[in-house]
């Protein structure tokens, strides 16, 4: 089942998460002019401000968020024992989207709390603060997910040539720090919580060649370890269950 795990994971991070990624290429820049106008503060005094607005207009009113969480519920497993069908996401549902909004200090420095703007069919259903300092995926995620993707508006790439391949086995079964003399502790692209089986998270990193980094984690221990493109990444794995 570890290979299964591996499979279905990188299925979603593969199909889903870039379809989610094109669906939003359109929305706004994060700028200060959003903060200025003091949307935030409005919007921890008073919900309804935000409250059954839409996508649009949140990105209006206060800029690209730091993060957007999306909420999957992945079905009957076993299915992805089926290389084939691991080229569709019939068996990924996207059950909520929301808006992570880390608060700011005056001098526009990340203070220890965010707003979270829970949106269901595009419309906000959901405002609460959350701890931005200790963030906890499963504080809110949907209930009924299994999976959490969390796309950063604002991420690092690696230098592709700094990589070495070789080398990359070698981190098998060390743990989360370890990875940090590659990453140097830059912020990934997308971050994957998944308790599909057992608690797995997965880190991928944007390369300057337009390739990914990713690092699977079970138990903050490394399992898996690669640097492909999508389009790569799950005929790597297919060798790997040959």
């Amino acid at each position: 089942m570890r290979i299964i795990k591996k499979l279905t994971l990188m299925t979603i991070l593969l199909t889903f998460l870039v379809g989610c990624s094109n669906s939003d290429i359109n929305s706004k820049k994060p700028s200060k002019e959003a903060i200025e106008k003091n949307t935030m503060t409005k919007v921890q005094n008073d919900v309804n401000v935000i409250m059954d607005k839409d996508y649009s207009y949140v990105l209006k009113n206060m800029g690209n968020p730091y993060s957007t969480v999306y909420s999957l519920k992945v079905d009957d497993v076993d299915a992805f024992k089926d290389l084939e069908k691991m080229r569709n996401v019939e068996n990924i549902e996207l059950l909520s989207k929301g808006l992570v909004y880390p608060k700011y200090t005056s001098d526009y420095k990340f203070s220890g709390s965010a707003i979270y703007i829970g949106l269901k069919d595009d419309i906000v259903n959901k405002v609460e603060t959350c701890d931005f300092k200790n963030f906890d995926i499963s504080q809110i995620k949907d209930k009924n997910a299994n999976v959490a993707i969390l796309k950063y508006e604002e991420y690092d790439s690696l230098n592709s040539e700094s990589i070495d391949n070789d080398s990359l086995k070698s981190y098998i079964g060390g743990d989360k720090e370890s990875i940090s003399t590659i990453t140097r502790h830059k912020q990934c692209q997308y971050s994957i919580y998944t308790d599909v089986n057992e608690d797995i998270n997965i880190e991928a990193y944007h390369m300057d060649n337009d390739e990914f980094f990713i690092v699977v984690f079970e138990n903050n221990s490394i399992i898996f370890i690669d640097k492909s493109d999508f389009s790569n990444l799950l005929s790597t794995l297919e060798k790997e269950v040959n």
